[in-house]
C-alpha cells in the first residue's frame, strides 16, 4: 500500500501540471505568457508583503530581546494564578497572534521542559490549533490589498483569540 501511495505522490504534480497544460491547449489560451504573467504577479505581491512582514519580525525581536515580553510575563503572572492558567503559557498566548512559527518554537521548547504529554503542552498544542496568527495576517492581507481602515477586524479578531484561547484551556482541563 504505501509503493502504491508513493508512486501516486511522486505523479501528481507532473499530471497535475500535465492537466493544466493541456486544458490550456484545448481551450487555445496563450498557456506560456499567462505563466509569464502570473510570475510577475506573484513577484509584485511578494514585493508588497515584504515590508509588513519585516515589521513583524522586528517587533518580535525587539520584545524578545530587549526584555519586554520577561517583564510583562512577570506583570501578568498574578492574574495567570488566580484564573489557574500556567504562568508557561503566556509567552505563547502574547506571541501566536503575531507569529505562527515563533510560536510552534514556543511549543517544542514546553514539550522538551515540561513533556509532550504533560498539561503545559497539551494546552499550547490545543491552543496552537484553535487559534490565528492574527496581527500576521492582517498585517500581510490587509496589506496586500492596500485596505487602509481596519473597522472592527481587530477587535473582532482579539475577541476571538481570546475565546479561542480560553476554549482551549478550559478544554484541556475538563479532558
Amino acid at each position: 500500500m504505501s509503493h502504491i501511495l508513493s508512486m501516486i505522490s511522486s505523479a501528481f504534480l507532473p499530471a497535475l501540471l500535465a492537466i493544466i497544460l493541456i486544458y490550456g491547449f484545448v481551450k487555445k489560451a496563450p498557456v506560456y505568457d499567462l505563466f509569464i504573467e502570473g510570475c510577475r504577479e506573484g513577484l509584485s505581491s511578494a514585493a508588497n508583503i515584504t515590508p509588513y512582514i519585516i515589521a513583524i519580525f522586528l517587533a518580535i525581536t525587539l520584545m524578545t530581546d530587549s526584555g519586554a515580553l520577561s517583564a510583562l510575563e512577570k506583570l501578568v503572572a498574578p492574574v495567570f494564578n488566580i484564573l489557574g492558567l500556567p504562568q508557561e503559557l503566556l509567552s505563547f498566548m502574547i506571541m501566536r497572534p503575531v507569529s505562527g512559527s515563533g510560536t510552534l518554537v514556543l511549543v517544542e521548547q514546553l514539550a522538551e521542559n515540561f513533556g509532550a504529554d504533560s498539561f503545559v503542552c497539551r494546552c499550547a498544542s490545543t491552543m496552537m490549533g484553535s487559534s490565528e496568527t492574527l496581527l500576521y495576517a492582517i498585517a500581510v492581507y490587509f496589506g496586500v490589498t492596500s485596505v487602509k481602515h481596519l473597522r472592527h477586524t481587530v477587535a473582532v479578531g482579539i475577541a476571538g483569540y481570546i475565546i479561542g484561547i480560553w476554549a482551549s484551556f478550559l478544554l484541556c482541563k475538563v479532558m
